[in-house]
């Protein structure tokens, strides 16, 4: 059966456009959705699955568009909220593999809980409605380092680097017999991390709302040789 060039040109034009619509996640056509937020089971997976498409180079640099960012202009609705340390090498979005608008960052040297981090999670929490808040150390932190080092040899620093490292939690050096260093600081890291995760659990709002099961707050370690992103066991 013969058709027209008409015919022709419209079916065809039919098809690609339809094959283009598909090749684009729907995530990236507008920035609000109005759909209900995720659970903090459903942010937990996407972040687990960003971190893995990173992990393999397999990368979405998702919600970097022009129509993204001109929907945001209205508000915002991260699905997650990530504290996490200052260094230079662990930047959240990147290593879970998210774009503007998806994760409420808080970045401080050790990944620690003060009361400007307290009001920056609540805010979270509260105003823009994220269920999953995730703590996140990571593999050789220079300041859960600095935190293992007795008085006498951080004397020297600056008085608001010595309160700074009051605040991080390394393990109990009684329990590291026979450890090496590393170790221990690896260690160190997790309880720092753990740590953190029970502060802001004591916080009253959070505390109901974790009670009655509408927030979650877990942690996280990021190993920066490999890039992968270990949840701990609560």
């Amino acid at each position: 059966m013969s058709i027209s060039r008409r015919q022709f040109v419209r079916t065809t034009s039919l098809a690609t456009a339809v094959a283009v619509s598909a090749a684009i996640p729907r995530e990236v056509d507008s920035a609000q959705s109005n759909s209900p937020p995720l659970s903090a089971e459903e942010a937990l997976a996407n972040l687990k699955e960003g971190n893995k498409r990173f992990v393999s180079g397999n990368l979405r640099y998702p919600h970097t568009g022009k129509e993204w960012l001109r929907g945001l202009v209205k508000g915002q609705e991260p699905f997650a909220t990530i504290l996490g340390c200052s260094d230079s090498r662990v930047p959240p979005e990147l290593l879970f593999d998210q774009g503007f608008g998806d994760l409420f960052v808080v970045r401080v040297a050790g990944n620690v809980v003060d009361n400007d981090v307290e009001g920056s999670i609540e805010y979270s929490v509260d105003h823009c409605g994220t269920r999953l808040v995730v703590v996140m150390g990571h593999q050789g932190c220079g300041a859960v380092t600095a935190a293992l080092k007795s008085s006498e040899e951080i004397k020297n620093e600056p008085n608001e680097i010595q309160r700074l490292v009051r605040l991080i939690k390394p393990i109990d050096r009684s329990t590291t017999k026979g450890l090496s260093f590393d170790e221990i600081l690896a260690r160190s890291v997790e309880e720092n991390v753990k740590a953190s995760v029970r502060s802001l659990s004591k916080i009253p709002d959070l505390a109901a709302a974790i009670k009655k099961k509408n927030v979650m707050i877990v942690g996280c370690v990021y190993d920066i040789g490999t890039g992968a992103v270990r949840f701990l066991e609560a």
